[in-house]
C-alpha cells in the first residue's frame, strides 16, 4: 500500500498546512510580542508613577508632622533627611493601594545606609533587593521579579528605595490574550487547511479525468480523447499534447491491425495452393511427371511466401527504427548504379531500355537501404512501365533521384494510394505475378527513415515519375 504522501494532493496539502502555519505564527508572534513589550512599558510607568505619587504623600506628611504648610515636593536631600529623622506612617490617601495581598495590590520599602528599615508598608514581600547606596549620584531601575513589577532607587544622601506593584492581574490578561490569538490562529488555520484540501482537489481534478481517459484508452477505447476545454491553461496543453499522441498510438493501432489483415490475406492464397497441391498429390498414386508438375507449383508458391516473408521483415524494420540523423557517408550515384546492375537483365528480359544518368551525390545513410530503395522503384517501373530512365544528382542543396518510364502511367485516384501497404492500382493484379504490393511502401518507410520525401506523379508527356528528395551530406 502506497504512503499518503506518494499521494500529490497529501504532498500539497502537507506543504500547504506547514506554509501556512508559518504565515499565521509570523503573524501572531509578533503581535503578542508587541503586547508584552507594551504591558512592560505601561507597568513600568505606573510603578514609577506610584513611587512618584509616595514621595509627595511623604514629603507632605513630614510637612504636616512639622507644623508646616505643603508646598510641593521636597528635595532629595531634604525629603530623605527628615524621613530619616522621623519615621512616619503610610499616608491614608495611599491606603487603599498600599495594603493587602489582593491581585494589582502595590507595597514600598525604605531603608537607610545601614540597611535599617525606616519605612514599610505591611504588605511588602520579604527578600526586597535594594540598590547600594552611592556616595556621589542617585541610581534607580525598574525589574520584574516573578510576579512583581518594582522600581529600585537609591539616593547618595543614604536612603533605598523599592516601590513594587503585583502584576498577576496583567500577566493573567497577557494569557488570555495569547490564548485568544492562538485560538484565532488555529481556527485560520483550519479553515485554511479545509480550503486548500478543496482547492487542491480542483487542481489535481483534471489529472484524474487525464488518467481515468487514458485509462480507457489503454482498455480499448482508442477512440476516446480529452476535452482541453474543461482543463486550465497549463493543462489544456497537456491535454494536446496527449491527444496528438493517442491520435498517433490510434493510427500507429489502425495500421497494425491493417497490416496484420493484409499479411494474413496475402498468405492465405499461397497457403491454400500448398495445402490444395499437397492433397491433390496424395489422393492418388501419380507418375513422376506429375509429381514433377507439382512439386513446382508448391516450390513457386513458397518462393512468393519467402519474397512477401522477406517484405514484411524489412518494412517492419523501417517503420520500428528511428529516422536516421546520422550514417556513413555515401555516394547515392554509386548506390544507384549498384542497385541497376541486376535490374538490366529484366530490362533485356522485357524488351525494355534501362538508362542512367548519374552524377555524384553525397549523403548520409545505410547504403543497402537505399539500394532497396532504389531496386524497388526502378522495378515498379520495368514492371508497369515502360522504357525507364534514372537520373541521380545534387539540386538546389538537396539530393535528387528520379525514375521515370514512358508507360501508361498511374490512375489519378490511384497516386494518393500507391504507397500504401499491399495496394495495387491494377484491381485485376491478384499478385500471382509474385509481387507483394509491399515494394512502394517500403521505399516510403526507408525515405522517410533518412529524413528524405518520396513522390509520386504522371508525366505531361505520359508515363510515371518517382523523386526521391534526401538531405544533403554536409548540409
Amino acid at each position: 500500500m502506497k504512503s499518503l504522501f506518494q499521494s500529490l494532493r497529501w504532498r500539497i496539502q502537507a506543504w500547504h498546512a506547514l506554509l501556512l502555519f508559518l504565515v499565521i505564527g509570523a503573524s501572531m508572534l509578533p503581535a503578542l510580542h508587541f503586547a508584552h513589550e507594551s504591558m512592560q512599558r505601561r507597568l513600568e510607568d505606573e510603578v514609577q508613577r506610584l513611587g512618584r505619587n509616595l514621595m509627595r504623600s511623604l514629603s507632605r506628611e513630614l510637612r504636616t508632622a512639622a507644623g508646616e504648610e505643603d508646598r510641593g515636593p521636597m528635595v532629595p536631600s531634604e525629603f530623605v533627611r527628615r524621613l530619616l529623622a522621623s519615621p512616619i506612617a503610610l499616608p491614608a490617601d495611599l491606603a487603599d493601594s498600599f495594603q493587602g495581598d489582593e491581585p494589582g495590590h502595590a507595597y514600598a520599602s525604605f531603608r537607610n545606609a545601614e540597611g535599617e528599615t525606616v519605612f514599610q508598608t505591611a504588605n511588602a514581600p520579604a527578600g526586597l533587593a535594594f540598590l547600594p547606596v552611592h556616595e556621589k549620584e542617585y541610581q534607580g531601575e525598574t525589574r520584574f521579579v516573578g510576579h512583581r513589577c518594582e522600581q529600585a532607587s537609591s539616593f547618595p544622601e543614604g536612603l533605598a528605595v523599592v516601590v513594587g506593584r503585583d502584576i498577576s492581574p496583567d500577566i493573567d490578561r497577557m494569557r488570555t490574550m495569547a490564548g485568544i490569538y492562538a485560538g484565532i490562529g488555529l481556527a485560520v488555520w483550519l479553515l485554511g487547511l479545509l480550503g486548500g484540501w478543496w482547492l487542491s482537489g480542483r487542481a489535481i481534478r483534471p489529472i484524474r479525468t487525464i488518467s481515468e481517459t487514458a485509462g480507457r484508452i489503454a482498455e480499448g477505447n482508442t477512440d476516446e480523447r480529452i476535452d482541453p476545454r474543461a482543463m486550465d491553461a497549463e493543462l489544456a496543453r497537456l491535454s494536446d499534447v496527449l491527444n496528438e499522441t493517442f491520435d498517433r498510438l490510434g493510427a500507429a493501432f489502425e495500421r497494425q491491425r491493417q497490416f496484420t489483415a493484409d499479411a494474413s490475406h496475402e498468405l492465405r492464397t499461397p497457403i491454400a495452393i500448398l495445402l490444395s497441391e499437397t492433397q491433390r498429390l496424395l489422393k492418388r498414386e501419380r507418375s513422376p511427371e506429375e509429381y514433377r508438375e507439382g512439386l513446382a507449383v508448391c516450390s513457386e508458391t513458397a518462393q512468393r511466401m519467402r519474397r512477401l516473408t522477406e517484405s514484411l521483415l524489412i518494412l517492419a524494420r523501417q517503420e520500428d527504427s528511428a529516422p536516421t540523423e546520422s550514417g556513413s557517408l555515401c555516394d547515392l550515384a554509386e548506390v544507384v548504379e549498384g542497385a541497376l546492375e541486376p535490374l538490366r537483365a529484366m530490362a533485356e528480359k522485357r524488351g525494355r531500355r534501362l538508362e542512367a544518368r548519374l552524377s555524384p551525390a553525397l549523403c548520409r545513410g545505410e547504403a543497402g537501404a537505399l539500394g532497396v530503395l532504389v531496386s524497388n522503384l526502378v522495378g515498379n517501373a520495368l514492371e508497369y512501365g515502360g522504357d525507364t530512365l534514372v537520373v541521380c544528382g545534387t539540386t538546389e542543396g538537396e539530393v535528387r533521384v528520379s525514375v521515370l518510364d514512358d508507360g501508361p502511367g498511374v490512375p489519378e485516384p490511384d497516386l494518393p494510394h500507391i504507397f500504401e501497404r499491399f495496394y495495387r492500382a491494377d484491381p485485376a493484379r491478384s499478385g500471382d505475378s509474385g509481387h507483394s504490393g509491399l515494394g512502394l511502401a517500403i521505399a516510403r518507410a526507408i525515405a522517410e527513415n533518412h529524413g528524405g520525401v518520396l513522390h509520386a506523379s504522371n508525366r505531361p508527356e505520359g508515363g510515371a515519375r518517382f523523386e526521391l528528395h534526401l538531405p544533403r551530406a554536409g548540409a
